[in-house]
């Protein structure tokens, strides 16, 4: 797209960030980047600058890995950052209170930051109808529902895909787009729009996020690649025959200026995902792979070699030194920062299940913390561990409940929660002070907000109900323990004399 469509160049971004968000609204709005052809005519263009290029197939295979594993940890950050600023800044009532000059102002400053740092992320505007200045200054509600559209369930770890903004217009057009796409090219055409798109938008709600908050805006890396596409300023034959010949050869001209300037900003990056550290000002030397430098002029660079030990384990080895296709360059990979938690991590919801924001916050610090049984606040808003004891049979079936709680929302597994966590809480209290500012009442409020169940007071007396008709007098969380074991558990921790009212104990 950057020779023969007339889009906002992203040089301007930053010089005058009002009239090149002015263009883009223009742009955004017409026939040619509007829906329902914008999609169609996106791609065209798309490809055609990868067929255009000596290298552009080969460039875009080689990059596409790199983008979706940045995208996922854009996704993780924009997560973790987000959780805070809801539930401990009331972000969402400073949002839709601060009025649309407010809104717009911290908008327009992240598109521009974001746009005038790589070229490939300004020209992917056209495809974000999302991405409208006006419509997300007017509307607060509207900036919101884009950032809880990149959000994860669980921001303890990086994952392997990322979430694709869903557009209808856009994922009707890729839907039948895959069914036609018959050649590599084609294939790596469709998914560095969609991957760009997602990106774009991600970071420019993470922008937005931090400016509104008075936070400095978040690094963003642009790694260095061996440019294998020589830069031209020829005006193309289409520029020409639009806008005339000397206006073509100021745009080209334009065009070779601002992406010289791109280039010389980019730094190298160890290819390691679990390291991505880089080498500003080539102060730092990094080891290329040879083999694939050799026999294919790719750039794979290592900052040591403990990385590059570490990445020929992880996918390295798969592909070192061969021709890369759609297959392998799109090939999902499990982050190595997030794999040392996945055997313990609280799975993702199922059935359809939505968690909501406070409930997202506490899978994600559970997950990071995978000794904690569950984590409630005291009364002075402080969260305290708390644990049943590792390897016990009170805590196998505790976790048992909490996962399907925290999977799919059921209530009964809830409310067996709650109630034997207000139980629980009661033996520490009788035998220390350390919970005595958490009460029954203060759980049972924690986990109604956390699971959205406006019932659950009601549900949890229910569960003492249940307890008083059990013969062994057991807590419907340890309903299934065995005779022999619940007398010694009872005798351990006396769990049959304990009666959840909700106002005192009895």
């Amino acid at each position: 797209m950057n020779q023969t469509t007339l889009f906002p160049l992203s040089r301007d971004a930053l010089h005058d960030p009002h009239r090149w968000n002015s263009d883009w609204e223009i742009w955004l709005r017409g026939a040619h980047f509007a829906l329902p052809h914008g999609p169609r005519n996106c791609f065209d263009a798309k490809l055609d600058d990868m067929q255009d290029a000596a290298h552009g197939v080969d460039e875009a295979l080689e990059g596409y890995q790199a983008l979706v594993l940045s995208t996922c940890a854009i996704q993780r950050n924009i997560t973790a950052e987000a959780l805070q600023h809801f539930t401990e800044d009331n972000f969402e009532a400073r949002w839709m209170t601060a009025g649309a000059d407010v809104r717009g102002k911290h908008v327009l400053r992240a598109m521009a930051a974001v746009c005038s740092k790589a070229q490939n992320l300004n020209e992917a505007r056209a495809y974000c109808p999302e991405l409208r200045v006006l419509r997300l200054r007017l509307d607060g509600k509207v900036f919101l529902s884009l950032l809880r559209s990149v959000m994860l369930e669980d921001a303890s770890f990086i994952p392997s895909q990322p979430i694709f903004v869903s557009n209808p217009g856009w994922d009707a057009w890729a839907a039948q787009q895959r069914i036609l796409n018959d050649t590599e090219a084609k294939k790596i055409a469709l998914a560095e729009i969609l991957i760009l798109r997602t990106k774009l938008i991600c970071h420019v709600v993470h922008f937005t996020i931090r400016s509104f908050v008075e936070k400095d805006l978040p690094d963003l890396i642009v790694t260095k690649r061996h440019e294998k596409t020589k830069l031209s300023s020829a005006p193309h034959p289409d520029i020409i025959a639009s806008v005339g010949l000397e206006a073509a050869k100021a745009r080209a001209k334009d065009v070779k200026v601002g992406l010289k300037a791109l280039r010389r900003e980019r730094l190298d990056t160890c290819s390691y995902p679990g390291c991505q550290k880089t080498a500003p000002d080539n102060s730092v030397n990094f080891s290329q792979c040879k083999t694939c430098f050799e026999k294919m002029q790719r750039r794979v660079l290592y900052c040591s070699k403990t990385c590059q030990t570490a990445d020929w384990k992880l996918r390295h080895k798969a592909i070192c030194g061969k021709p890369l296709n759609f297959e392998t360059a799109s090939q999902a990979l499990e982050h190595p920062v997030s794999a040392h938690n996945a055997a313990t991590r609280i799975g993702p919801p199922i059935n359809g299940y939505r968690r909501s924001l406070e409930l997202t916050e506490r899978v994600t610090k559970l997950n990071l913390h995978p000794t904690v049984d569950y984590q409630l606040y005291d009364a002075n808003g402080d969260l305290q561990n708390v644990d049943w004891g590792a390897g016990t049979y009170a805590q196998e079936v505790f976790r048992v409940a909490r996962e399907a709680a925290m999977t799919t929302g059921d209530p009964d597994a809830v409310a067996m929660m709650a109630h034997f966590m207000c139980s629980m809480i009661f033996l520490y209290t009788s035998k220390t002070r350390d919970h005595a500012r958490i009460t029954p009442d203060s759980i049972v409020a924690q986990l109604a907000r956390e699971f959205a169940l406006d019932d659950l007071r009601e549900r949890v007396l229910e569960m003492q109900e249940r307890q008083n008709t059990d013969p062994l007098h057991r807590p419907p969380l340890l309903g299934q323990a065995p005779e022999d074991l619940w007398a010694i558990l009872d005798n351990s921790m006396p769990l049959s004399k304990i009666v959840v009212t909700l106002d005192e104990f009895r």
